[in-house]
């Protein structure tokens, strides 16, 4: 048995993960049982999550799994580590993997300061694979250096943190198998409160080319895309065996290949599906044609990552457009009938109280339906939290990977009070309708 934990979160659940049902259609491929846990056991009398976590793990050991996976994000780094304490205590001998962002970005100082014995750098499908193929074949209760020849770990042997070299990012996608729907219990989900019903994620590639100081990309620079047709029997395959026709498109940005994404929309529409489905994009990705043909082929609505409206500030943060590219595409995408909702991020590399002027500008006057704003926080792994000082920057760190940024001519007091400023300034104005997605105030300032 295999266990995958992802959140996990008490129910309804509304937002379904990408990895962890790739995970484990590759495992159950493989002739693998696999459990993936994204909630808690029923526990209506709390929510305290140290007491969910420990009852979390009490039937995790009853499933007795020879191995457990969980996905960390920078964010919930504590949540997790204490989790897997809660499981070590239960688990003694069972291994203890970690994946996702954080580890791929810090997995010394996580397998120094945690339980796990492992992480899993980068994409996982192949990794985890081998780990759970040399495990049943009982190498890990050998005192050998077993995960040595395993291609993208790092782990722990005799008291010292070894890593191995990196694996190759899955080249052909169309040959990973359909996602493990069923694991995670997609029946059960809620309403997707942008799209209105239920939904299941959905990827139309992996990887991105653009060099985004505040991204991590553990894809990789280079783009690897699953056919057309591939893409469509995934949903086809959704609608027929959970009755569930709404989609989340979690590219990185939808339209990068324009070619590409014609031909799924068009392979939507040869099929006549009756699906409702939304995207990410950016800049003018998304022009006047495939506008009006993803908005045939049912996408609804279109998040869309304007970061900020300065020019000087995009340049530096280096998504590879400008302002008037970004208003270009929000302009095509609402002249098509589809919802558009720009997110900014104040505090970027290059910030200052005029290029948040310019920003809140243009989220007035871009016509979206409704924009959302957040504090920039760094994290780990990205080019910015490397070597801030190259991108005029400053940061300063808190316990646990939190984290805020400084510009040159915002301190950290003036950047909140710009922030402030902008949400107040765009809720007056009718375009933005719900509070900071994000203003990260920390106890420790």
């Amino acid at each position: 048995m295999i266990v995958l934990i992802a959140g996990p979160q008490k129910p309804p659940r509304s937002f379904q993960g990408l990895g962890l049902p790739y995970l484990g259609g590759v495992l159950e491929e493989a002739g693998f049982e696999v459990k993936i846990c994204d909630k808690y056991p029923p526990s209506p009398d709390t929510d305290d999550e140290a007491v969910l976590d420990e009852r979390l793990a009490a039937e995790i050991a009853g499933m007795n799994p020879s191995l457990v996976g969980i996905t960390i994000h920078t964010p919930m780094v504590v949540e997790r580590t204490r989790l897997a304490k809660c499981l070590r205590e239960h688990l003694p001998d069972t291994l203890l993997v970690a994946g996702g962002h954080h580890p791929s970005a810090e997995p010394e100082d996580l397998l120094q300061n945690s339980d796990f014995d492992v992480c899993v750098i980068g994409e996982g499908e192949e990794t985890l694979l081998e780990i759970a193929q040399r495990v049943e074949e009982g190498q890990g209760r050998e005192r050998t250096d077993w995960l040595a020849k395993v291609r993208g770990v790092v782990y722990r042997h005799e008291g010292e943190i070894a890593r191995t070299e990196p694996r190759p990012p899955v080249a052909d996608l169309d040959s990973m198998p359909v996602q493990a729907h069923h694991l995670l219990g997609l029946e059960d989900y809620g309403p997707h409160p942008h799209l209105g019903i239920k939904s299941a994620g959905l990827l139309t590639y992996r990887g991105c080319p653009m060099g985004c100081v505040f991204c991590m990309n553990p894809q990789g620079r280079k783009v690897r895309r699953r056919s057309p047709s591939n893409v469509v029997d995934e949903m086809a395959h959704v609608m027929r065996e959970f009755d569930v026709s709404g989609f989340n498109c979690y590219d990185n940005m939808f339209g990068l290949n324009r070619r590409h994404a014609l031909a799924v929309c068009d392979e939507i529409l040869r099929r006549k599906l009756d699906v409702t489905w939304g995207c990410w994009t950016g800049g003018n990705l998304v022009d006047k044609e495939l506008a009006e043909k993803i908005k045939a082929s049912g996408c609804g609505r279109v998040g869309f990552g304007v970061e900020s409206g300065d020019d000087e500030v995009l340049a530096t943060a280096r998504p590879g457009f400008t302002a008037a590219q970004h208003l270009e595409g929000i302009r095509d995408l609402k002249i098509a009938g589809i919802k558009v909702t720009p997110f900014f991020m104040i505090g970027l590399p290059g910030e200052s109280e005029e290029s948040v002027r310019r920003t809140v500008e243009f989220a007035k006057r871009c016509g979206a339906d409704e924009v959302c704003l957040g504090i920039f926080r760094p994290y780990p792994g990205t080019a910015v939290w490397n070597d801030p000082a190259a991108f005029g920057a400053r940061i300063t760190h808190g316990p646990n990977y939190e984290a805020y940024i400084e510009t040159e001519k915002l301190s950290r007091a003036a950047m909140l009070e710009c922030a402030e400023w902008a949400g107040e300034e765009l809720k007056r104005s009718g375009s933005m309708k719900v509070e900071f997605l994000r203003l990260d105030k920390y106890a420790w300032e």
